[in-house]
């Protein structure tokens, strides 16, 4: 490659990025807040003593399984000189009509989280690859920071797959009454396909474990007696457990993806706009 190809290719990528950045940024929220969940309206008058069920493992799970990482293949990595820089967004469907939703829900329609992420993955010799996400979970406040690692430890052959294992970690903030924390693993199984000499199609295959962790601040709940009655739920653990499947299309420096991630009574639907060089 030549030096004034080389500058043209940065100043392209240069430019996606730009406009990846404004998209983000500039993203609609429809109806501000509506995820920004209060729990104090979880809290049961009637209940003596410290009500900790009712911060319960399907509020916090379902909130982090729209919250977790999109994409987890395919399984290459991108060389040791390789960089990406992408825009996600996905849809995650759940189900708001059980108790939990509908108390801290002011209305009744189908639940949907819309997030969006800006990633940004960089490739290191011996087939690893680093990566780092900022998510931002539409109608509320949640915002979170994660970073990843990838190892490939087959990739390049030309009729073997590529297979790669990825650990990850979030934490999400924003919201006065709580926090969220995730931590998962992976394992993808793609395979690159040219398409006329000019398209590569990756196809990827994958298992991905979430383990969720959320925890309150001191909730407000209400006066008794003329005195401020403040309580803090106890921590809630989730463990989920995804099939995954989707594909990325390769086209010079510029790359769109989609991927169906299932859960027991969750599936979400992501797609992506990159660029990398």
């Amino acid at each position: 490659m030549s030096l004034k190809t080389g500058i043209t290719m940065v100043r392209r990528s240069l430019s996606l990025t730009a406009l990846l950045l404004a998209l983000f940024v500039a993203a609609p929220q429809a109806s501000a807040g509506r995820y920004d969940l209060d729990l104090s309206r979880l809290w049961n008058n009637n209940t003596s003593g410290k009500d900790a069920t009712l911060l319960s493992e399907g509020l916090i799970g379902d909130l982090g399984a729209a919250l977790a990482p999109r994409f987890l293949g395919p399984a290459a990595t991108y060389g040791a000189l390789g960089f990406q820089i992408a825009l996600d967004y996905a849809m995650t469907n759940f189900d708001s009509t059980t108790d939990q939703w509908t108390t801290v829900l002011d209305d009744t329609d189908p639940g949907m989280f819309h997030t969006g992420s800006l990633v940004i993955r960089k490739g290191l010799p011996f087939s690893t690859e680093v990566g780092g996400r900022i998510t931002k979970l539409f109608e509320s406040k949640l915002w979170g920071v994660g970073m990843e690692l990838k190892f490939a430890p087959l990739e390049g052959f030309q009729k073997l797959p590529e297979i790669a294992f990825r650990g990850t970690v979030s934490t999400f903030l924003g919201s006065d009454d709580y926090a969220i924390l995730t931590a998962g693993g992976d394992l993808n199984i793609s395979k690159k396909i040219g398409i006329g000499g000019v398209f590569k199609l990756a196809p990827f295959l994958g298992y991905n474990f979430l383990y969720v962790h959320g925890s309150s601040n001191v909730i407000s709940i209400g006066y008794q007696n003329g005195e401020l009655q403040q309580q803090v739920f106890d921590p809630v653990h989730a463990f989920k457990h995804f099939a995954v499947m989707g594909f990325q299309l390769y086209a010079t420096a510029v790359n769109l993806g989609f991927e169906a991630s299932i859960t027991k009574g969750i599936q979400t639907y992501a797609f992506r706009f990159g660029t990398e060089f």
